[in-house]
């Protein structure tokens, strides 16, 4: 038994690394800021080396000592800029991703399989709806929840209904093999009248 639950412990790591959202947009833009600055870094000074009396190494000389017609304000004011756009960067890098698949479980530690959050919300929405008494559903899927609202249009019926359709759900989710079993929570509405 010690050697199922260390395989499952292994095929769950496994799972949740490589189903994890990439941060592909964030990488991308901070390569680029790097890029941009240490190209015009790098053009500037060799524009210095090579000729220090270039408009160009002139301009950003004055502007860095303060002695162009902007004042003395332009160093502050980018330094600044720069030091709020690193923030929001750092940020960015820092917060959550956005979610990324629902991982399923295998029996095997080096298969990895997962369903989209859109694809496992469909069919928990098809369960719900196949709950007698239920007339719409709609559901997320969260990180460690799935929320569920289902419409009746039976009266004096939520309580019983909403622990039906949370038991179906859950049911479903043990049949697809979620990885982590969600927390599921269920609101219904009353709709119309019988």
């Amino acid at each position: 038994m010690g050697s199922t639950m260390n395989a499952d412990g292994a095929a769950r790591r496994t799972a949740l690394r490589m189903l994890r959202p990439q941060r592909i947009g964030t990488a991308s833009i901070c390569a680029s800021a790097l890029v941009l600055g240490g190209g015009a870094t790098l053009v500037i000074a060799v524009l210095g080396v090579v000729d220090p009396d270039h408009p160009v190494v002139r301009g950003f000389s004055d502007v860095v000592t303060g002695s162009s017609g902007l004042g003395s304000a332009a160093p502050a004011i980018a330094a600044v800029a720069a030091v709020v756009a690193g923030a929001a960067l750092i940020t960015w890098a820092v917060a959550p991703g956005s979610r990324g698949p629902v991982a399923l479980r295998t029996d095997d530690p080096s298969i990895v399989l997962g369903l989209t959050r859109r694809g496992v919300a469909r069919l928990l929405t098809e369960e719900a709806l196949g709950v007698d008494g239920v007339s719409d559903a709609r559901v997320r899927v969260g990180r460690r929840r799935v929320r569920i609202r289902v419409s009746t249009p039976l009266r004096g019926d939520g309580g019983p209904l909403r622990e039906r359709v949370e038991a179906s759900v859950r049911e479903r989710c043990e049949g697809l093999g979620v990885l982590t079993p969600p927390r599921v929570s269920a609101r219904v509405r009353e709709v119309g009248s019988t």
